[in-house]
């Protein structure tokens, strides 16, 4: 009876240990307290399951699409500059290109963008469900647009309205993600 009695205490003080250390507690077929595994949740959950409109994943990369690889192998080229030393929205100059037209070389233009602020959260969450890596978990910095589209011309007069490619990079991490459609969707590029 003395054994019984102190397995069932010792069993009750190792499950309110457990308990207390965020675990739940339950009782087993024996009567023993048994400690369960804390269920993932808040910010940094690892399920796996990307937010809504958002794509891919470290192992499953999404492919930008061909008319938007130009403007970011120039933001490549460039080292990712960003709003800390070009400043917010505003024309940047590119390289100077054949016009194929014309035979003459002509200046490129792109549109710089600026500090993009995930209000909604979705690209803080694909990163915080490890989906982009595990060192990607907790990532408390900013993140910059840039535009895709190389224009010929000099400035606003010269180039039509910007259109909806994007891409956006987390600073610190080098995550990136392209969208066609101004942020409806995201996808997954990778670590660049």
């Amino acid at each position: 009876m003395r054994k019984t009695t102190q397995r069932t205490r010792r069993a009750i003080a190792l499950g309110l240990a457990a308990a207390a250390l965020g675990g739940g507690l339950t009782l087993g077929s024996s009567g023993a307290a048994v400690a369960q595994p804390i269920p993932p949740s808040g910010p940094n959950q690892s399920n796996n399951n990307p937010p809504a409109g958002v794509f891919g994943s470290q192992a499953q990369h999404q492919p930008a699409p061909h008319d938007m690889t130009r403007g970011i192998g120039y933001w490549y080229d460039q080292q990712w500059p960003n709003w800390h030393n070009i400043g917010d929205r505003q024309w940047f100059p590119g390289h100077p290109v054949r016009d194929a037209r014309t035979g003459q070389t002509v200046q490129t233009i792109i549109y710089t963008g600026g500090r993009y602020q995930d209000y909604d959260g979705r690209l803080r969450a694909f990163m915080n469900a490890g989906l982009a890596g595990t060192s990607s978990i907790g990532y408390r910095g900013t993140f910059q647009e840039y535009n895709t589209t190389v224009y010929t011309g000099t400035g606003n007069s010269n180039v039509p309205r910007r259109d909806a490619r994007r891409i956006v990079r987390a600073l610190t991490t080098g995550d990136v993600w392209w969208t066609n459609d101004h942020y409806s969707t995201f996808h997954y590029l990778g670590r660049l």
